[in-house]
């Protein structure tokens, strides 16, 4: 009976008309394998997707999860990876479309001459909304942890990509504030998407503005319009920038800018650093970048307090809304 749960599953979603979202936060990685959780193939991707996130109080970019392929819930979830080796009929059902991706890729790369192709592929919304979903196959279980650790970087960064996509969906599916994205464009020439429950705070003097959900956790997305030359130092921009709307705000000193695999899109220049509030105990992550939307150029600052809690997830939330951001074409 177990093993039709799967099946079940999907054929509820599909028709019920209308895919709903898929489960859980964007940092969940939910492993389908019949492999053991202490397999040596689940302890090297476990390495590989653990890593630590980028300047937020060692933590990590992803936490696994295994499960088995009857486990339905595997397949809600937010982030799914399909993990395991042998022919198509191995393949748990639900995710053979996906090992049928993987082998075409495949062959594409075989014809072109390109070499061999990676042993995994992601795709957004395989099943739910908002969902990443990757397959991590080889033909014999010998040749997958060779084949994994050749390709660990780009296999991490592939999820990343993937895992954006799905934010980025959850956000255009959002209720939106249309007055707050009225007065942006008004205010400051910039159509951007205003979640509703953010409030926004202008400052058409200096062309900023701030977008706040004052939780908790504490949400913050600044951003300015650019004018002049901008200034040599990444985070004396991003303090100047950041202390406008909230003036005992300080930005901590780091050893070196740094790039990542989420840069947003246009961007110029970033920094992804640690902020603290000179007045009171408050402190955590900031990313901060410059972009460019035509002939606009823009400074974006996305800041987040969540103590206690996971904080990449909110700011990649924070990053899909500034995406958003444009010069304005109403009239």
């Amino acid at each position: 009976m177990r093993s039709w749960l799967p099946t079940l599953f999907l054929v509820f979603t599909v028709s019920c008309g209308g895919r709903p979202f898929a489960e859980g936060s964007s940092r969940e990685l939910t492993v389908i394998t019949t492999l053991p959780s202490d397999a040596p193939e689940i302890l090297l991707l476990r390495a590989i997707v653990e890593r630590t996130a980028i300047r937020i109080d060692d933590e990590k970019a992803y936490v696994l999860r295994v499960v088995t392929p009857a486990d339905a819930s595997g397949y809600r979830a937010r982030n799914v990876i399909v993990v395991g080796y042998g022919g198509a009929k191995d393949v748990p059902g639900p995710a053979r479309r996906l090992h049928a991706m993987l082998r075409g890729e495949a062959g594409d790369a075989s014809k072109s001459g390109s070499g061999p192709k990676a042993p995994f592929l992601f795709t957004p919304d395989l099943w739910l909304r908002g969902q990443a979903a990757g397959i991590v196959w080889t033909e014999t279980r010998e040749a997958w942890i060779p084949a994994v650790a050749a390709e660990q970087n780009r296999l991490f960064q592939a999820l990343d990509r993937a895992t954006f996509a799905g934010v980025r969906e959850r956000i255009r599916s959002m209720p939106r504030d249309e007055r707050a994205e009225r007065e942006l464009a008004e205010g400051l020439g910039i159509d951007m998407r205003v979640p509703r429950g953010m409030k926004l705070r202008l400052d058409r003097e200096g062309r900023a503005a701030l977008l706040l959900e004052e939780g908790p956790p504490a949400r913050l997305l600044r951003l300015a319009v650019a004018t002049g030359p901008p200034d040599a130092d990444a985070r004396h921009a991003r303090a100047a920038l950041a202390i406008r709307f909230r003036p005992d705000e300080r930005t901590l000193d780091v050893s070196e800018p740094l790039l990542s695999p989420d840069v947003m899109a246009g961007a110029t220049r970033q920094l992804h650093g640690r902020w603290e509030d000179a007045a009171v105990s408050a402190a955590g992550p900031f990313r901060y970048y410059e972009v460019t939307r035509g002939t606009m150029r823009l400074r974006i600052d996305l800041t987040v307090f969540a103590p206690g809690r996971p904080k990449l997830p909110y700011l990649r939330e924070l990053h899909a809304i500034a995406e958003t951001a444009e010069p304005s074409r109403r009239e």
